[in-house]
């Protein structure tokens, strides 16, 4: 699948708003509602929700310093890929450019690992939901199946 096609469908949904490994709300974005966490370890984070003019709703989780380690979505639309992976969409692209055809991406699911980057999204027009989080920043304790 060429890298072209892929970033379009990447890209279709309009403008997402946190950065992996950023501040929540790194770009200018739709308020955020914020509350404090801990994962079952007792570490704690924060988790900001978005709503996006499209419908869609972001998750941001930030760790104790700030940094967001995770990002989930869910809505009519999908988030603007390459805006929520920040550095990290171009190693997304080489991942699934290894996979077999079978595997890679399409419009309605992608299960993407590079070893420290995971992304997981399915969906169908109307109804999109996925989630991404750096393996290696994620707080102990912090489960990313359990993302809303």
């Amino acid at each position: 699948m060429n890298r072209i096609l892929v970033a379009s469908l990447l890209l279709a949904g309009g403008a997402a708003h946190a950065v992996l490994e950023g501040r929540p709300g790194d770009s200018t974005a739709a308020p955020a509602q914020r509350s404090a966490a801990a994962t079952s370890a007792g570490v704690a984070y924060t988790e900001s929700v978005r709503t996006l003019p499209s419908g869609t709703v972001i998750h941001e989780y930030a760790d104790g310093s700030g940094t967001v380690f995770a990002v989930a979505w869910s809505g009519p639309h999908k988030p603007d890929l390459k805006q929520l992976l920040g550095s990290h969409f171009g190693a997304m692209q080489d991942a699934m450019a290894g996979q077999p055809r079978e595997r890679r991406a399409n419009r309605s699911h992608m299960d993407v690992s590079t070893g420290d980057l995971v992304v997981q999204s399915a969906g169908h027009m109307g109804a999109y939901e996925g989630r991404a989080w750096l393996q290696s920043r994620v707080p102990t304790g912090f489960d990313p199946q359990e993302m809303k």
